[in-house]
């Protein structure tokens, strides 16, 4: 077969979860002798309003990297959702080079316009769903004071949200006044004369335009694949009515295969590896660190992740750990490597605030042995069963994290109990081979 492998960006410069996700897919698709070629976006802050393509070969894969200026969009908001010119380039590609399947991955950068060339041409398309986009034009289904959006709400209440993000609005970010704020708000916004007055009425219309689109968008694609039972749940509660659902957790394989170190008497490696974000609870588990009793046994922090990305919030957290020798900043890895890193922790700790789908780094974490930490929330309460292979606390929860850790330190027992329950299944090429006979499924016969 000949698939079309479509995800916002793409190694090596974007390596998150998803991108990681879209590599292992295309790399695997190959391996099994599958035709594929990557489309992602490298920029929107670059060239004009049309995207222009650089094709490159990167890891053996046909990569087609596109450049363009949303900003110079008549309607920024709208172009992020649905883009006429991304739209026109895609039908284009396609029509010239006719996949079997076109498999897109989120629609973050993407929009709709992407799905919709596919659907004109009557090529089969699979989505696989790694985050909230299609239900939050944030996509973490965060709101700006960093608390779960936990239900679907009325357009109102995503304004809302936004203006938040302005500075003159900010002072109501703090409690009670954001929720007077937004009640008021949300109340005299739908009164015709003040909404204009707050200047949210072309804003609520867009909001409200953009689920009913997306909605329809998803509602025509052939199959849904979801690595999360969680997320698939969140969809439907979003009133999303999907032609075809399937659950396709992925694997991984750890390139650098290394035995897991023995434990060091007295000393907990606590690990995090990830983004450095407001949303990935890092500060969260400084914070928890601090309150460590540190007795005869001990703990140590390692945090590697890119500490370039977000300047304000890296300052953040290294004043956070200021004084402290026990807290190391370890700077950003390639992917290749984390086999050896995790080969040097004890735990890792993923405190994230928001919904997580499918942590890559919890599925690396247990291919090496590794115990994990994770935030009741989310798919990682799927994938983290607690005193069995990791341990779980409330999410958000500074004493409640802090409490599994010092378990940890206390119990050097505990830590051993966890890494011999913790059951491994490394086969991507399990998961590939299923992904074939899906698309296979949607071919005609």
């Amino acid at each position: 077969m000949k698939i079309a492998l479509v995800i916002h960006h793409f190694p090596p410069n974007y390596s998150a979860g998803s991108e990681q996700y879209a590599f292992r897919v295309a790399k695997g698709l190959t391996r099994l002798e599958q035709t594929v070629e990557v489309i992602c976006i490298e920029s929107i802050t670059e060239g004009n309003l049309e995207p222009q393509c650089v094709t490159e070969q990167y890891e053996g894969l046909t990569v087609h990297r596109l450049h363009f200026d949303s900003h110079k969009a008549p309607n920024f908001r709208e172009w992020m959702f649905r883009n006429p010119e991304l739209g026109k380039w895609f039908k284009t590609y396609l029509q010239q080079n006719r996949p079997d399947i076109v498999h897109i991955n989120s629609g973050y950068l993407l929009g709709g316009t992407i799905f919709q060339a596919a659907f004109d041409l009557h090529i089969p398309t699979v989505l696989t769903v790694h985050d909230y986009w299609f239900m939050c034009p944030r996509i973490t289904l965060l709101r700006t004071n960093g608390k779960i959006c936990d239900k679907p709400v009325e357009p109102e209440y995503c304004v809302w949200c936004s203006l938040l993000e302005k500075r003159r609005f900010q002072a109501f970010n703090h409690f009670p006044l954001r929720t007077i704020g937004e009640q008021l708000f949300v109340s005299m916004s739908r009164l015709r004369g003040v909404d204009e007055l707050l200047e949210a009425t072309p804003f609520t219309d867009l909001t409200r335009e953009r689920r009913q689109y997306l909605k329809q968008i998803l509602e025509q694609v052939d199959l849904a694949l979801f690595p999360s039972r969680f997320l698939m749940r969140k969809i439907e509660e979003y009133g999303f009515a999907l032609r075809r659902k399937v659950y396709l957790p992925f694997q991984v394989n750890i390139t650098q295969r290394v035995q897991p170190a023995k434990a060091i008497p007295g000393r907990l490696r606590i690990g995090y590896l990830g983004q450095f974000t407001f949303h990935k609870g890092v500060h969260l588990l400084i914070s928890a660190f601090q309150q460590l009793k540190q007795g005869q046994s001990r703990g140590e922090l390692f945090l590697y992740g890119n500490t370039e990305a977000e300047p304000h919030y890296i300052e953040q957290l290294r004043r956070m750990a200021r004084g402290r020798a026990d807290i190391h900043f370890m700077g950003a890895y390639p992917n290749h490597e984390v086999g050896l890193i995790l080969n040097g922790l004890d735990v890792i700790v993923t405190p994230s605030l928001w919904y997580e789908n499918r942590p890559t780094v919890i599925v690396e974490a247990y291919a090496m042995q590794t115990p994990v930490i994770a935030a009741r929330i989310g798919g990682m309460a799927e994938m983290v069963c607690h005193g069995q292979n990791g341990l779980l606390f409330e999410p958000g929860n500074v004493h409640s994290l802090a409490e599994q850790l010092q378990r940890l330190i206390d119990q050097p027992e505990l830590l051993t109990r966890l890494q011999a329950g913790i059951q491994t299944d490394n086969a991507q090429e399990d998961e590939i081979t299923t992904l074939i006979g899906l698309y296979q499924s949607l071919l005609p016969h």
